[in-house]
């Protein structure tokens, strides 16, 4: 009989925290900043102003880093933080290459190094990894795995780009694996909570032991105190765009879930309309996950004979984006109406609000159901040109209104998305991280692979001599039924040695 793991108690206050996510967090001038790595300093920043330790290794999303990029590990670093970012904790940060980051020997020596009273994942693949990395501890701590998205739906919406399921076992694998090792959870929206309650159930979670307990909290997309700054012009004057000019912006990746059939349709009826709007755009394809949406939208605007009213700029560097913001009228996000949309959020939607830029997005998630409720921004029907194309317009006949609810969207999110705000129940737990009830106990509903091809071999055995032992009655009641006097007493004679002699 194994020896059980030791599993540790804590009293409540700072700890060490050894937390895994992606690299560029939003403080790096780097060319792309994905919502991943806003997603982990949202969860890293508040713990570090709030006293813990921290240990961030992070995987450097390779699009956004020089080719020849290797990982970096340093033992201290300084980022601002804070209201004014006039605070500078410092704490641990590795970043990554994919090779270092999938090696467990090295994170396991950086873990031991560290001594953590807790384990984060932020995000889907480091909250894999932080699965894998609890196996080789000698001493259990808690870990909390924040699922930032629906990592099933997102594998649909890759299987239907590709034409080709192959995907979905590798996604439900890596689910699997984080689902039955994690503590507590985080998801994005509540809608995606509820998705997790179910993957829970199936793989055994939701048992005898967990009746009651709260596995997972919602920490929305979030937005850092610190306000932006227009530091140049980008946009008014340049590339044939004027002051007079209606700027719809767009900003960030064209990824999976990007409707840009929707997109460029409702732009050419609202543009021939009003020469006067103007589509910008910062961002473009997607290595890692997407190059097919942004070279097919590419090719649209370039058979379009309003392609002159499109300004595609591609990625930028990172501190450039901002000027933007301030010199747009409109930022734009605009989804397919699918579950990955649905059950997630949009980051890019607060850096707009954040800015004090009016938002106009396709109602599809959770964020800009609140949105429309509030009055903090506006919206239009999903993958509905002619509804797009209305609400650009009235929006560029009334720019009154349109500074108006950017200003009201500010306030509303600065009050509710801040990164303080949504992350409280985070704070909470990594004072005092707590083990799942369920924790180094048996969990009936998981079988391994052998043994529940035993049980299905041993099934298909004992249908198979049902099935046999059917046939020979069969034949012996129609060798009595079908034969004549002399073969019907053979048969019964038969079937009489049958029920003597059997086993």
């Amino acid at each position: 009989m194994e020896e059980p793991v030791e599993i540790k108690t804590y009293l409540s206050g700072p700890k060490r925290v050894f937390l895994l996510g992606m690299s560029p967090m939003p403080f790096e001038n780097d060319k792309k900043v994905y919502g991943t790595g806003i997603r982990t300093w949202q969860l890293a920043a508040p713990l570090i102003e709030n006293g813990h330790r921290l240990c961030v290794c992070n995987y450097a999303i390779p699009s956004a880093y020089p080719e020849d990029f290797a990982s970096v590990f340093s033992k201290v670093f300084r980022a601002a933080t804070g209201e004014n970012n006039s605070l500078q904790p410092e704490f641990e940060y590795n970043i990554l290459t994919k090779p270092d980051f999938e090696n467990l020997t090295i994170l396991s020596g950086l873990l031991k190094e560290f001594e953590p009273d807790c384990i984060i994942g932020s995000t889907f693949y480091p909250s894999f990894m932080a699965a894998r990395l609890l196996e080789s501890l000698e001493k259990k701590v808690p870990f909390w795995a924040d699922l930032f998205g629906h990592v099933m739906a997102e594998a649909q919406a890759r299987a239907y780009m590709d034409d080709d399921d192959g995907c979905l076992f590798h996604y439900w694998n890596s689910e699997y694996t984080i689902i039955t090792a994690a503590d507590i959870f985080s998801c994005v929206s509540k809608r995606q909570e509820y998705a997790l309650v179910g993957e829970l159930g199936a793989a055994g979670r939701l048992n005898k032991y967990t009746t009651g307990y709260d596995f997972s909290t919602v920490i929305p997309c979030g937005m850092p105190q610190a306000g932006f700054e227009h530091k140049k012009n980008v946009v008014r004057g340049l590339g044939g765009i004027s002051d007079e000019d209606f700027v719809v912006l767009w900003t960030g990746g064209y990824n999976t879930w990007t409707d840009v059939d929707t997109l460029f349709k409702g732009l050419e009826i609202a543009i021939s309309k009003n020469s006067r709007i103007k589509f910008v755009s910062t961002g473009g394809e997607i290595p890692e996950q997407d190059m097919n949406t942004y070279p097919k939208f590419l090719e649209m605007i370039a058979g379009s004979k309003f392609k002159d009213n499109f300004v595609m700029n591609g990625w930028i560097a990172g501190e450039d984006v901002p000027n933007y913001y301030f010199e747009a009228d409109i930022g734009i996000n605009i989804d397919k109406n699918i579950y990955e949309v649905k059950l997630g959020s949009k980051s890019r939607i607060l850096d707009w609000m954040r800015a004090g830029l009016c938002v106009l997005s396709s109602n599809v998630c959770e964020l800009t159901e609140i949105m429309q409720n509030e009055k903090a921004g506006y919206t239009f029907l999903p993958q509905n040109p002619m509804d797009l194309a209305e609400k650009i317009l009235y929006l560029s006949s009334d720019l009154p209104a349109v500074k108006n609810t950017a200003e009201r969207g500010r306030q509303y999110g600065m009050e509710n998305f801040n990164f303080d705000v949504t992350t409280k129940k985070l704070q909470e737990w990594a004072n005092r991280p707590v083990f799942a009830p369920d924790s180094e106990m048996p969990r009936q509903l998981i079988f391994d692979r052998e043994e529940a091809l035993k049980n299905l071999g041993s099934i298909s055995l004992k249908q198979a001599e049902m099935i046999s032992a059917r046939d020979t009655r069969i034949e012996e009641l129609e060798s009595i039924v079908k034969k004549g006097p002399a073969y019907r007493i053979f048969a019964y004679f038969r079937i009489l040695k049958r029920k003597l002699f059997k086993k």
